[in-house]
């Protein structure tokens, strides 16, 4: 087999196992972030749209990793190169990932605390 298409193969598996083992792992801390300011369904339904735009982008940025060439000897260190790059691009999509559900969290804790200063300041007869 060729040895460009043997590295290609095992970047992408590798990647893809990856991948999946670190949204695995964001949908069940992001849910439980979210958890904290909307009901379970809700913070389950969104935590999923999150993770599927995870697994979209790091699928697609790990798709051009694998076609990269990279310029060193050997495949065992092309492949390990590669890998180490997919890496670092999955810490970043994961920190960012929590970042935005974060956010999401924060802005509709900063909602519920105005709608309760409203109810305080503003009572109804």
């Amino acid at each position: 087999m060729n040895t460009a298409l043997v590295s290609y193969l095992a970047v992408l598996l590798i990647g893809t196992a990856l991948t999946f083992a670190v949204g695995v792992i964001l949908r069940r801390n992001g849910q439980a972030l979210l958890e904290e300011v909307y009901p379970e369904p809700r913070a389950a339904g969104l935590t999923r749209l999150v993770a599927v735009g995870f697994y979209l982008v790091a699928l697609g940025v790990l798709a051009l990793i694998s076609t990269l060439g990279v310029p060193v000897d050997g495949l065992v260190q092309a492949v390990v190169t590669k890998l180490g790059v997919v890496l670092l691009m999955l810490g970043a999509a994961y920190g960012l990932t929590l970042l935005a559900l974060g956010r999401i969290r924060d802005a509709r804790r900063a909602e519920a605390l105005d709608q309760e200063f409203r109810a305080a300041t503003h009572p109804r007869p």
